[in-house]
């Protein structure tokens, strides 16, 4: 008991700072690498937490080899001050076991009453932005036992994870955006072809194939690539997914040429972005003659005012590199793609087709 005490003095120490940070308005930017994950528990708690936590962030991009978007980092609560402004930030807690430390922490970081009413059959999971630093996802855990934690991670698994990918957007859109965008290359898109798009600072042109409806833009080393091929008088074409990887192909062998899309790997999601529903694919793409290759993402969506079908597409090539983040960054620009200037009719219909 002693040593529990003794171990928790420090956090009684600074407990009215952390206070004052949570309540006042002043929040300091977040810090940190971009992809670590840090968690805040007990060595009491963190067993039975590391395989619950470890699952719910099991957020793998392919690259090929499997990449993790967030890496977690675990700390224990005494040094909760020196990584309370990171960028992602979890503080967790089980009553039971009872413990000194990480009990005491996320009472007063979360406030007796959020925590109390988590233990008398309130929701155990709390998440903000912003919460303690601008730019910070913040998630407090306070479950009774590790049976608790995991029933309510896996029920709210999705909804969690959203939280955290919108912030991690929110962070690389001012990332890329933080000077100014290529205005002259935009103006020139829309004007010569009818579709508009933000570009980071250093985007050129790569290729432009007019009579094939593509264009391919990028930026140095690590290699960016942005590409957009679009179908005219579309309307009668049927979007269903095998039809979409076909197109894939043909603009890795024809338009981008020598590269390949791999048949490992693939995945094909409906969304929603600039009100328009789309179609997201992912997976990994090679080289015909060289020893290249990385992950990709393409959006796919239907403009049924210009009668067209777009396939906008990032790539990333960073041999030995991270690439997870980049390929975020990617995707950061790709959303800003519109073709319109009133909101265009809606067109997914749920099934496995775009009409």
């Amino acid at each position: 008991m002693n040593t529990y005490l003794s171990r928790a003095q420090p956090i009684l120490i600074f407990i009215g700072l952390l206070l004052g940070a949570v309540n006042c308005d002043y929040k300091p930017p977040s810090i940190g690498p971009e992809d670590l994950l840090i968690v805040v528990a007990s060595e009491q708690d963190r067993p039975l937490l590391e395989p619950l936590l470890t699952n719910l962030f099991d957020w793998v991009v392919h690259t090929p080899a499997p990449e993790q978007l967030l890496k977690i980092k675990w700390v224990d609560p005494i040094d909760f001050e020196d990584y309370r402004k990171y960028h992602n930030l979890i503080v967790a807690s089980l009553s039971n076991p009872v413990d000194s430390t990480g009990d005491i922490l996320a009472r007063h970081i979360l406030g007796s009453e959020r925590v109390t009413a988590a233990l008398e059959g309130g929701n155990p999971v709390f998440t903000a932005a912003n919460y303690l630093a601008k730019g910070q996802i913040f998630m407090g855990i306070t479950a009774h036992s590790a049976v608790h934690a995991r029933e309510e991670l896996d029920r709210l698994k999705y909804w969690i994870l959203e939280q955290f990918d919108q912030q991690i957007r929110v962070r690389q859109e001012a990332i890329v955006f933080k000077y100014r965008d290529e205005v002259k290359l935009t103006n020139e898109l829309h004007e010569a072809y009818g579709f508009r798009m933000r570009f980071q600072h250093g985007y050129i042109k790569v290729k432009e194939r007019a009579e094939k409806d593509f264009v391919w833009l990028g930026r140095g080393y690590p290699y960016r690539w942005l590409a957009v091929h679009w179908i005219d008088k579309a309307d009668t074409l049927h979007l269903t997914r095998d039809y979409c990887w076909d197109r894939m192909d043909y603009i890795a062998d024809e338009l981008f040429a020598d590269i390949f899309v791999d048949s490992m790997f693939r995945s094909s999601d409906p969304a929603f972005q600039n009100e328009h529903e789309i179609l997201i694919l992912r997976g990994i793409w090679g080289h015909r003659t060289q020893t290249a290759g990385g992950p990709f993402v393409t959006y796919i969506f239907r403009d049924k005012r210009q009668n067209r079908v777009y396939f906008v597409t990032g790539i990333v090539f960073h041999p030995s590199g991270s690439k997870a983040m980049l390929l975020k960054r990617l995707e950061v620009m790709m959303r800003t793609m519109h073709t319109f200037d009133e909101p265009p009719l809606k067109s997914y219909n749920g099934r496995d087709s775009l009409t």
